[in-house]
């Protein structure tokens, strides 16, 4: 059974889908069989793998249907688009922002005063656990790339999920997201049985701002407790934005030096992960 990781923060433009795709990526490249979901309508991760698909492979992108449209179909199955070896993306569209008015037309919609509204909103935030559960056989790793706001969406990408990572960058208003994110993990959890663990909160350095980044990775540290904090903190790195128009390359040493930089992230992650699971070393019993 493959383990699911939601990447989330409720601030946009922290580096949440960059991190998202560059994991699976290196996961990939370790040789473990890898999905990446794509449950944002503006389809970020979507257009970096479909670039570097296109940068490793000759084969032409195509897709007969979309995400939200095999929602309504009951079955994610063949959906996948392979990218490199061992990573596979479940694209997003535009037309997932119809989510959830979807879900609102399958359960309805009641007023928080209804006696039945928690089992109402237990089953719409569960429902995409359901269809991804067919693909969680397939794959070891699947990480899900989600907006940067409170929704069904991100509520269900969590629900569906045995671990999330926030990502978090230097800036106060970061901070202030990741702290709005970790109490709806915590309602989550409470109120509707979530069963997954927070394996840790990523720092992303801002530019150049070295006093501010400290102040921010202090108080961060204070708030999800020091253990919670990846020992391995992510530069601003220039090639890592390009990597955007470009797709994931691996072409020049700039390019290498940030591929063997997150190496060293997506080998955190997993002895994070590995800690949870009862694994006391990387690939080790």
């Amino acid at each position: 059974m493959g383990i699911t990781i939601c990447v989330g923060n409720y601030k946009g433009g922290v580096g949440k889908t960059k991190n998202n795709v560059m994991n699976a990526y290196e996961l990939a490249k370790k040789g473990f069989r890898v999905l990446v979901v794509d449950l944002d309508p503006q389809a970020n991760s979507t257009t970096v793998l479909v670039r570097t698909k296109k940068a490793h492979s000759d084969e032409v992108f195509s897709f007969n249907k979309t995400l939200m449209t095999a929602i309504k179909e009951g079955s994610l199955e063949g959906l996948e688009v392979p990218i490199i070896e061992n990573l596979w993306l479940l694209p997003s569209y535009i037309d997932f922002a119809n989510y959830t008015a979807f879900l609102d037309i399958r359960y309805g919609i009641v007023e928080e005063e209804d006696p039945d509204y928690h089992n109402v909103i237990k089953d719409k935030i569960t429902y995409f656990s359901t269809l991804l559960k067919p693909l969680k056989e397939k794959y070891d790793y699947i990480f899900i790339d989600v907006p940067p706001t409170k929704s069904y969406i991100t509520d269900s990408a969590v629900m569906c999920s045995d671990y999330v990572l926030i990502v978090l960058q230097t800036q106060e208003l970061s901070l202030d997201g990741a702290q709005m994110y970790l109490k709806d993990l915590q309602t989550l959890a409470e109120k509707y049985g979530g069963e997954f663990e927070i394996c840790g909160v990523l720092p992303v350095l801002m530019d150049g701002n070295a006093s501010l980044d400290q102040f921010v990775l202090e108080n961060a540290a204070d708030i999800f407790g020091k253990e919670n904090m990846f020992k391995i903190t992510v530069p601003n790195m220039a090639r890592l934005k390009r990597f955007d128009n470009t797709g994931i390359i691996e072409v020049d040493r700039h390019d290498k030096r940030v591929i063997e930089f997150y190496s060293d992230v997506a080998d955190e992650l997993l002895n994070r992960i590995n800690y949870f699971e009862g694994i006391d070393e990387l690939n080790g019993e």
